[in-house]
Protein backbone atom coordinates (compact mmCIF):
# COMPACT_ATOMS: atom_id res chain seq x y z
CA UNK A 1 0.00 0.00 0.00
CA UNK A 2 1.15 3.53 -0.77
CA UNK A 3 -0.51 6.92 -0.59
CA UNK A 4 0.16 9.14 -3.60
CA UNK A 5 -1.15 12.71 -3.58
CA UNK A 6 -0.99 15.89 -5.63
CA UNK A 7 -0.82 17.78 -2.33
CA UNK A 8 2.50 18.77 -0.78
CA UNK A 9 1.65 16.97 2.45
CA UNK A 10 -0.90 14.74 4.13
CA UNK A 11 -4.17 16.46 5.13
CA UNK A 12 -2.99 19.75 3.66
CA UNK A 13 -6.42 21.41 3.98
CA UNK A 14 -6.59 20.81 7.73
CA UNK A 15 -5.25 22.97 10.53
CA UNK A 16 -1.72 22.25 11.70
CA UNK A 17 -2.91 20.43 14.85
CA UNK A 18 -5.27 18.16 12.87
CA UNK A 19 -2.66 17.57 10.18
CA UNK A 20 -0.13 16.36 12.75
CA UNK A 21 -2.64 13.81 14.09
CA UNK A 22 -3.23 12.34 10.62
CA UNK A 23 0.45 12.43 9.71
CA UNK A 24 1.38 10.63 12.94
CA UNK A 25 -1.26 7.96 12.28
CA UNK A 26 0.04 7.41 8.75
CA UNK A 27 3.56 6.90 10.08
CA UNK A 28 2.31 4.58 12.85
CA UNK A 29 0.61 2.42 10.23
CA UNK A 30 3.77 2.41 8.12
CA UNK A 31 2.06 3.86 5.06
CA UNK A 32 4.60 4.99 2.46
CA UNK A 33 3.63 8.45 1.20
CA UNK A 34 4.51 10.12 -2.10
CA UNK A 35 3.50 13.76 -2.45
CA UNK A 36 3.49 16.29 -5.32
CA UNK A 37 2.53 13.60 -7.85
CA UNK A 38 -0.46 13.32 -10.19
CA UNK A 39 -1.71 10.17 -11.87
CA UNK A 40 -0.37 9.96 -15.40
CA UNK A 41 -1.41 6.55 -16.75
CA UNK A 42 -2.98 3.32 -15.53
CA UNK A 43 -2.74 0.03 -17.41
CA UNK A 44 -3.40 -3.63 -16.72
CA UNK A 45 -0.41 -5.96 -16.75
CA UNK A 46 -1.56 -9.53 -16.37
CA UNK A 47 -3.55 -9.71 -13.15
CA UNK A 48 -1.91 -6.52 -11.76
CA UNK A 49 -2.31 -2.81 -12.41
CA UNK A 50 0.59 -0.51 -13.26
CA UNK A 51 0.14 3.16 -12.46
CA UNK A 52 2.46 5.93 -13.58
CA UNK A 53 2.65 9.15 -11.61
CA UNK A 54 4.17 12.48 -12.72
CA UNK A 55 6.05 14.63 -10.23
CA UNK A 56 4.42 18.07 -10.36
CA UNK A 57 7.74 19.81 -9.70
CA UNK A 58 10.23 17.90 -11.84
CA UNK A 59 7.98 16.15 -14.36
CA UNK A 60 9.71 12.85 -13.57
CA UNK A 61 7.52 9.75 -14.01
CA UNK A 62 7.48 7.00 -11.38
CA UNK A 63 5.62 3.72 -11.67
CA UNK A 64 3.94 1.57 -9.02
CA UNK A 65 2.34 -1.86 -9.50
CA UNK A 66 -0.58 -3.00 -7.37
CA UNK A 67 -3.60 -5.29 -7.18
CA UNK A 68 -5.93 -2.30 -7.03
CA UNK A 69 -5.81 1.47 -7.22
CA UNK A 70 -8.21 3.80 -5.44
CA UNK A 71 -8.66 7.30 -6.82
CA UNK A 72 -10.28 10.00 -4.68
CA UNK A 73 -11.65 13.00 -6.57
CA UNK A 74 -13.45 14.79 -3.75
CA UNK A 75 -17.16 15.35 -3.98
CA UNK A 76 -19.49 17.30 -6.19
CA UNK A 77 -20.93 20.44 -4.62
CA UNK A 78 -24.20 19.90 -2.74
CA UNK A 79 -25.76 22.91 -4.47
CA UNK A 80 -29.30 21.76 -5.29
CA UNK A 81 -30.97 24.16 -2.84
CA UNK A 82 -28.74 27.03 -3.97
CA UNK A 83 -29.67 26.43 -7.61
CA UNK A 84 -33.37 26.25 -6.74
CA UNK A 85 -33.31 29.55 -4.83
CA UNK A 86 -30.86 31.48 -6.99
CA UNK A 87 -33.29 33.13 -9.39
CA UNK A 88 -35.50 34.22 -6.47
CA UNK A 89 -32.73 36.10 -4.63
CA UNK A 90 -32.00 39.81 -4.98
CA UNK A 91 -28.35 39.14 -5.91
CA UNK A 92 -29.00 36.17 -8.24
CA UNK A 93 -26.74 34.14 -5.93
CA UNK A 94 -23.68 36.19 -6.88
CA UNK A 95 -21.13 37.07 -4.22
CA UNK A 96 -18.78 39.98 -4.92
CA UNK A 97 -15.46 38.48 -3.80
CA UNK A 98 -13.57 41.79 -3.41
CA UNK A 99 -16.39 43.13 -1.26
CA UNK A 100 -16.46 39.88 0.73
CA UNK A 101 -12.73 39.97 1.44
CA UNK A 102 -12.98 43.67 2.33
CA UNK A 103 -15.74 42.81 4.83
CA UNK A 104 -18.08 45.35 3.28
CA UNK A 105 -21.81 44.82 2.68
CA UNK A 106 -22.56 43.01 -0.56
CA UNK A 107 -23.89 45.29 -3.31
CA UNK A 108 -27.33 44.51 -4.71
CA UNK A 109 -29.79 46.48 -6.82
CA UNK A 110 -32.07 48.83 -4.88
CA UNK A 111 -34.89 47.81 -7.19
CA UNK A 112 -34.59 44.11 -6.41
CA UNK A 113 -37.99 42.49 -5.83
CA UNK A 114 -36.67 39.82 -3.48
CA UNK A 115 -36.29 40.05 0.29
CA UNK A 116 -33.18 37.89 0.58
CA UNK A 117 -29.61 37.56 -0.63
CA UNK A 118 -28.21 34.14 -1.47
CA UNK A 119 -24.54 33.19 -1.23
CA UNK A 120 -22.77 29.88 -1.87
CA UNK A 121 -20.54 28.77 0.98
CA UNK A 122 -19.13 25.50 2.24
CA UNK A 123 -20.07 22.36 0.35
CA UNK A 124 -22.33 24.30 -2.01
CA UNK A 125 -19.10 25.62 -3.55
CA UNK A 126 -16.82 22.57 -3.44
CA UNK A 127 -15.78 19.73 -1.19
CA UNK A 128 -14.70 21.74 1.85
CA UNK A 129 -14.50 21.40 5.58
CA UNK A 130 -16.73 23.09 8.15
CA UNK A 131 -14.07 25.65 9.06
CA UNK A 132 -14.03 26.98 5.47
CA UNK A 133 -17.83 27.33 5.44
CA UNK A 134 -17.83 29.08 8.82
CA UNK A 135 -15.13 31.51 7.65
CA UNK A 136 -17.19 32.37 4.55
CA UNK A 137 -20.27 32.91 6.71
CA UNK A 138 -18.34 35.12 9.15
CA UNK A 139 -17.04 37.26 6.29
CA UNK A 140 -20.54 37.66 4.86
CA UNK A 141 -22.32 38.31 8.16
CA UNK A 142 -19.71 40.61 9.71
CA UNK A 143 -20.58 43.23 7.09
CA UNK A 144 -24.33 43.17 7.71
Amino acid sequence: MQLVSIDAQLAQELTYAERVVWKRRGYELGIPMLFDHEIHRVERRGNRIAASFRNLVTGEIVERTADQILVEHGTKPADELYLELRSHSRNDGVTDIDTLLGRRPQPWPATAASDFELHRIGDAVASRNIAAAVLDAIRLCSAL
